[in-house]
């Protein structure tokens, strides 16, 4: 009798030590909640599928050391495995504004739920400045019971929360960003250039500032932003350029090309300004300016209206052609005032302090028209 009491204890002795003996298994996670375990992953595919296959669940399976007895207690099997998913589960309900919208495994689930949403819309950085953030709508997590098929991942309800918009980030701060200065560019003629001609005096540059905002967002977007607060970092330079004379598109009939080309010239000089006695692109007085546009062409002229009707060649009215001068009596009697005629019934001449170098009509001045001479 001693000795099968002997046996006896050794057998559970060993049982016992069999039971505390440490083995690999997998744990199968279905929505977040622990299934139960398995011996290895073929095993836990074959149950799953004969056991899930209608249901959209979402499964993870992770490799744990535990003890012979946890996994006989934990153990899958075909025939406990459409129990387990189909009992109750501890769960936490997620409600917006009072309306439930998902059930999560935890209530940590739900936090890490809100905190990332509200990560998706506010980015803090150096720049960005974040100093409130706070989610508009009633959010509350209670604790319930729920059947696997409704508990949902925090990643699963995150997406659906995007998607949907279901909730409100209102953000404010400050951002500060660097922005450019549009260099400006000026032209200033420069009547000692050639015709046509341009060049830079001063090379213009964009300029730089540092504007900072405050605003609010809602859900990323802006519903209140202002400036408050502008440095200049960098001044822009503007841009000068000098242009030369520039010729009117006036097409007149030429005798010559040489008779074309003063023209052409003397149409350059349009808005040069007017200087009594000047003879030069920095001022013409009316004889100085037909004298330089005629002298450009290899024609001397004197430089007085007089003088100048006093020689070439008389013209008729009805006989005039581009590059013929046509004489004028204004403020005194005779020749007092010269200009260039270009076809087509007009002329250009330095008239006045006020216009300077000018295309006119020849009868806008028919009550002062002297006659017309041709060199």
């Amino acid at each position: 009798m001693l000795g099968g009491l002997f046996i006896t204890m050794i057998l559970i002795g060993s049982f016992a030590c069999y039971l505390a003996a440490p083995m690999n298994a997998i744990a199968v996670s279905v929505n977040g909640k622990q299934l139960g375990l398995v011996f290895n992953q073929n095993t836990a595919d074959t149950l799953m599928a004969s056991a899930a296959k209608e249901k959209p669940y979402e499964m993870a399976y992770t490799n744990i050391t535990v003890s012979n007895a946890d996994y006989l207690r934990s153990a899958l099997r075909p025939n406990n495995v459409e129990e387990k998913i189909n009992q109750p589960y501890d769960a936490y309900q997620f409600a917006i504004n009072g309306t439930v919208i998902a059930v999560l495994p935890d209530a940590e689930d739900i936090d890490q739920v809100l905190k990332e949403f509200q990560a998706y819309y506010v980015k803090p950085t150096k720049d960005n400045v974040v100093t409130s953030v706070k989610i508009a709508e009633d959010v509350i997590s209670s604790k319930t019971t729920a059947g696997l098929s409704q508990i949902q991942s925090p990643e699963q309800v995150l997406k659906s929360l995007i998607d949907h918009n279901s909730l409100t980030v209102i953000c404010q701060g400050k951002y500060t960003e660097t922005q450019k200065i549009q260099y400006d560019t000026i032209t200033k003629k420069d009547y000692k250039l050639g015709f046509g001609k341009k060049e830079v005096i001063t090379a213009g540059s964009d300029g730089s500032k540092s504007v900072t905002y405050s605003y609010v967002q809602s859900n990323g977007k802006y519903s209140e932003k202002q400036v408050v607060k502008e440095t200049i970092l960098q001044d822009a330079v503007t841009e000068v350029i000098a242009e030369g004379p520039t010729a009117k598109p006036i097409l007149v009939a030429s005798r010559s090309n040489s008779y074309s080309n003063v023209v052409d010239y003397a149409l350059g000089y349009v808005g040069c300004p007017y200087v009594y006695g000047g003879i030069s692109p920095g001022g013409f007085d009316c004889s100085g300016f037909t004298r330089y546009v005629y002298a450009a062409a290899g024609v001397s002229l004197p430089h007085s209206s007089f003088a100048q009707y006093a020689s070439g060649t008389p013209v008729g009215r009805d006989e005039l052609q581009p590059g013929d001068l046509v004489f004028f009596s204004t403020y005194a009697r005779g020749a007092s005032h010269v200009g260039i005629y270009i076809g087509g019934g007009q002329y250009v001449h330095a008239f006045n302090y006020s216009t300077g170098v000018v295309v006119s009509n020849l009868s806008a001045h028919s009550s002062s028209y002297l006659g017309a001479r041709r060199y």
